[in-house]
């Protein structure tokens, strides 16, 4: 029976301690059912922690948003408080951690790729930027703005940088873990409700003059643009202007980085208490990241890229003017429906490449934190678009209106549902196979199922495993499971993996095409006449501003999910 590894923190037993306890099995079996035990608990109660201030924080950012400011003084000291407590968490917790060297740490090296600390830290460096421009347009305005207000960027950067620094580091505990990933859904949901409110107020002013039965049920008047505590305020300066229009690109990533932080940070709560097992050296597979095999995909993935920009600056043009509205409707929909069509059939050519692996050894059936995360977060993230199709679909169905641009709505609609559950589908089936194995017998072991672990390894601790997780790091920047194309491969096989290199880039840049439409564009949904005369024009916005942050979550998170998928295909 394997010795309970002791919770971080506590002080090693002396020897003579040590060896005693070892000689007691009634003892030691009654020391690790209690550890368990004490680490169950510790699990419910700081999950208990994070809902209760979850929905403190949310009463609170709802509360102020009532009284039409979201942005107030007390939803800025509120989000400061949360952030100034998680780094000095943070801190003290680095510190404490710095002391104990001889702890040993057991790292999910599949939760904590390159490729992952890489997309943690291009978010960062985008919020990062987003402060900066932030102060300098609270600097601006300071002569209407409190000081709170002004030094709330300043303490989010700080913020940013150590919490980046703490999950490249990993070595956090649980209450702090659910504070910190509190922290990160409210100042997620604090973003989403203030961006909400300004589109709802440049939707009020574009509807005011032109149809104003149609916003009868929608509160008047509505809350200016920007109406944080400087709705009093109005830039007087150019440079105040571009600090304005900046901020409001790099939005986006805020959003993304808030949710992928809190998707780490869940991974390693979840991974917290239980002590890895330790396992025989295996011969890692020198992988290789290369692109020489998805040529064909790169190329499409460019040209759809390239086709988006041209279709998002030419809606929001055209979207503009009353009398133009059909034709830019006719574009979106006509670009979007081929786009979608191609991602659906691209989806259904990898998961038939899939199924022809008959091998049940190329299955993986192992569990793993990550991997139900990625499945559980890819589901629960694409019911937004799928809300937004559905109702849509409701709309046109019950309305019964004729004409090329409501059938273009409807195809836009069911091509959007079919794509997105077919792409869960390639997703899935991706992620619980293995790589193709050679039919001579070289086949290559699979990746080690080390789990993340705050329960420091005693200092006796065989010397094996630190080889084993020496050589699982100095695997190649792809996550676990991928292996190099090896020498004399038969042509099948060499042909199935291009094929799904193709696909997963393929996929990649033309989810990149939707995210850039749902980020940056103009919302089609909110131009359609058809939904707001079914729903009513407030309930259209309400179920549209729901289902968009899922869906550009949806996007960004189906790119990381086929990002490994390349990978592991290399």
């Amino acid at each position: 029976m394997l010795q309970r590894c002791p919770p971080l923190g506590s002080p090693h037993p002396p020897e003579g301690q040590g060896k005693e306890a070892s000689d007691s099995p009634a003892d030691l079996e009654g020391a690790g059912w209690q550890d368990l035990a004490n680490a169950r608990a510790g699990s419910l109660l700081s999950l208990l922690y994070l809902v209760l201030l979850t929905f403190l924080g949310s009463a609170v950012l709802l509360a102020e948003m009532h009284q039409r400011s979201p942005q107030s003084r007390n939803v800025h000291g509120f989000l400061a408080t949360l952030m100034l407590t998680s780094c000095a968490w943070m801190l003290w917790f680095g510190w404490r951690s710095a002391e104990s060297k001889r702890r040993k740490m057991h790292q999910d090296h599949h939760a904590g790729a390159s490729w992952l600390k890489g997309g943690l830290s291009l978010f960062a460096l985008a919020t990062l930027v987003l402060d900066c421009l932030s102060l300098g347009y609270y600097y601006e305005l300071q002569h209407c703005t409190s000081f709170l207000i002004t030094a709330f960027p300043i303490v989010q950067a700080v913020f940013t940088i150590i919490q980046v620094r703490g999950l490249a580091r990993a070595k956090l505990q649980q209450f702090g873990l659910m504070h910190t990933l509190a922290t990160n859904v409210l100042m997620w949901m604090s973003v989403v409700l203030d961006e909400s409110m300004k589109q709802l107020q440049e939707i009020y002013d574009a509807h005011e003059t032109e149809s104003p039965l149609a916003l009868n049920d929608l509160p008047h008047p509505w809350p200016p643009t920007g109406s944080s505590p400087t709705n009093s305020c109005s830039c007087a300066t150019s440079l105040c202007h571009i600090f304005s229009e900046g901020a409001a690109y790099l939005h986006p990533f805020n959003i993304e980085f808030s949710l992928f932080s809190s998707t780490m940070l869940y991974v390693i709560w979840k991974n917290t208490g239980p002590a890895a097992r330790p396992q025989p050296p295996r011969p890692c597979p020198r992988g290789r990241f290369h692109l020489s095999g998805a040529f064909v995909g790169l190329v499409l993935g460019a040209l759809a890229i390239s086709a988006t920009f041209g279709v998002m600056i030419s809606f929001g043009v055209l979207a503009k003017a009353p009398e133009t509205v059909p034709e830019a409707l006719r574009t979106y929909y006509i670009f979007n429906s081929v786009l979608l069509s191609a991602m659906f059939l691209a989806s259904l050519v990898g998961i038939a490449t899939y199924r022809l692996q008959r091998d049940p050894s190329s299955t993986d059936c192992s569990k793993s934190v990550v991997r139900s995360l990625d499945v559980t977060l890819l589901l629960g993230s694409s019911c937004g678009p799928l809300m937004v199709s559905v109702f849509s679909l409701v709309a046109i169905f019950f309305l019964h209106i004729n004409g090329s641009l409501h059938l273009l709505d409807l195809c836009f609609s069911l091509c959007k549902t079919i794509q997105v559950l077919g792409q869960n589908l390639f997703i899935t089936e991706a992620l619980y196979s293995q790589p193709s194995r050679q039919p001579d017998g070289h086949d290559s072991p699979p990746g080690n199922e080390w789990v993340f672990s705050i329960s420091g390894g005693p200092a006796e601790e065989p010397a094996l495993q630190d080889v084993a997780v020496r050589r699982e790091s100095k695997c190649a920047i792809c996550p676990r499971g991928q292996q190099s194309q090896p020498k004399g491969e038969p042509k099948n096989i060499s042909i199935r993996r291009k094929i799904l290199q193709n696909i997963s880039i393929l996929l990649i840049f033309y989810n990149i095409s939707v995210w850039i439409l749902y980020a940056y564009g103009t919302r089609p949904h909110l131009v359609s006449q058809i939904e707001q005369a079914f729903y009513g024009f407030t309930l259209w916005v309400i179920i549209v501003k729901i289902s968009l942050p899922l869906g550009i979550f949806y996007r960004m998170h189906s790119v990381a999910s086929l990002f490994e998928v390349y990978c592991k295909t290399c």
